[in-house]
Formats: C-alpha cells, structure tokens, sequence
C-alpha cells in the first residue's frame, strides 16, 4: 500500500504543477508514467506470487514504455535499440518458461490503455461537437470570399 500511497502522491503533485515547468519535464513525467510498471507488477506480484499475472503488468507497461515513451526522453538510437531487443529477449524468456499460451497477457495493458485514449477522444469531440466548438475548415469559395 505504501507504494500505491507513494505513486498517488506524486499524481497529484503532478496536478498540482500545472502551468509550471516541471508539469512538462520529460523525465518528471517518464518517472509518473514509468512508475506505473513497477506499482502494478509489485502489487500483482504480492497478490499471487510468481504464478500470478505480475508478467501481464511488467510486460503490459513496459511495451507502454518500448512503444510511447521512450521515444521523447531523447535517448540515443542505440539505446532504444538495446530497450526493444531487451524486452523482447525478456518476453521470449519468460513466455519460453511460463508457456505460450500465455503471451497474450503481454497485449492486454496496451490494447486496454490505447483503446482507452480513443475512447476518450472521442467521448471529448462529441461533447465538443453537440456544443458547437467544432468547426469545419472553410471549403475553398468561402475562403476566397473572406
């Protein structure tokens, strides 16, 4: 619990620094999205043991971090490289050992986060559509005609 408490305290520390630097600094919000990986994997982890769906969380995450977030920390080529290979390499070892029916686990957390960002696009653009915010781009005559 500790650590939840820990996690949800720089949340809403975050929250608190809208409108500052640190709210936008790459590595602040690495390190909030970043610890995500290991709450989930730990609080799993303890649940279950290692027979339980901690592989889900640590994979889930980390493909969260190999496919978005590693990409804006301006990491050299070389070390986004070493991070795929190595997740992959990781993904092999333990699915070689936990059993390949299993490998899907490592889909769930992204496939939920990603749908979930869609989802919520969209619920936006249509509350902003039904209040008239959203406007077509003028058509080329009513251009001309400005």
């Amino acid at each position: 619990h500790l650590i939840g408490f820990l996690y949800m305290f720089f949340l809403l520390l975050q929250g608190s620094l809208f409108f500052t630097r640190i709210h936008t600094n790459r590595w602040w919000t690495f390190t909030l999205e970043f610890m995500v990986l290991i709450h989930g994997t730990l609080v799993a982890y303890m649940q279950a043991g290692v027979s339980g769906f901690w592989p889900m969380f640590f994979f889930g995450f980390m493909a969260l971090f190999i496919i978005t977030q590693m990409h804006g920390l301006g990491l050299s080529r070389n070390l986004r490289w070493l991070f795929g290979v190595g997740y992959i390499v990781a993904v092999l070892a333990m699915y070689n050992w936990r059993g390949w029916g299993n490998l899907n686990e490592i889909i769930r957390i992204p496939l939920i986060d990603y749908i979930s960002v869609f989802v919520l696009a969209g619920i936006f653009w249509l509350i902003m559509k039904i209040a008239g915010m959203v406007r077509k781009p003028p058509t080329a005559s009513e251009a001309q005609s400005v």
